[in-house]
C-alpha cells in the first residue's frame, strides 16, 4: 500500500507550520498529532472549539451526499479554518469541477490509492482582477450637476 497521499499531507503541514489545526475526523487528528506534536490539534468532537488557523480531513467526507459535503466544507471554511486541506477518495461525491467551484485547488493525486488532496486558501483562492484597481474608480470631481 503506497504512502503516497500521506506523505504528500505530512509535507505540507511541516511547510505550513499551522499555529493551530482542525482535524475534521480521527485519521486527520491521528495525522496531525503524528507530524506535528507541538501543534494544539482540536479534535473532530469539538465542534464548538475556536477557528484555528488549518483545518484537515482524510475520512471527513465519506459517506456523505453531494449536499452535505458541500454544507460541511462550507461550515468549516466559515466558522473554523480559512485554509484546508481535504484528502478525498474515488467515491467522493464532488468531483473535481464541484471542488473546483469552492474555491479549491488540486494539490496532489495519489493514484495508487484513488486518493486527491485538494487545497483551499482563503488567502490566495481568488486573483485580483485588473480593473480592480484605483485606474478605474470614479472622480467625483469630474462629475458635473
Amino acid at each position: 500500500m503506497s504512502n503516497g497521499w500521506r506523505d504528500y499531507l505530512q509535507t505540507r503541514l511541516l511547510e505550513l507550520r499551522p499555529a493551530s489545526l482542525c482535524a475534521l475526523d480521527a485519521h486527520a487528528q491521528r495525522l496531525a498529532l503524528d507530524t506535528l506534536p507541538a501543534t494544539p490539534v482540536s479534535g473532530p468532537d469539538q465542534t464548538a472549539a475556536a477557528p484555528c488557523a488549518l483545518a484537515l480531513g482524510v475520512d471527513t467526507l465519506d459517506g456523505l451526499d453531494a449536499r452535505q459535503a458541500q454544507h460541511l466544507i462550507s461550515q468549516v471554511r466559515l466558522y473554523r479554518a480559512s485554509r484546508m486541506l481535504l484528502a478525498v477518495k474515488r467515491n467522493c461525491p464532488l468531483d473535481e469541477a464541484g471542488f473546483r467551484a469552492l474555491g479549491f485547488t488540486l494539490a496532489f493525486v495519489d493514484e495508487s490509492d484513488g486518493v486527491r488532496i485538494h487545497e483551499y486558501d482563503l488567502d490566495t483562492y481568488k486573483t485580483v482582477p485588473d480593473w480592480l484597481n484605483a485606474r478605474f474608480w470614479a472622480h467625483p470631481e469630474r462629475w458635473e450637476p
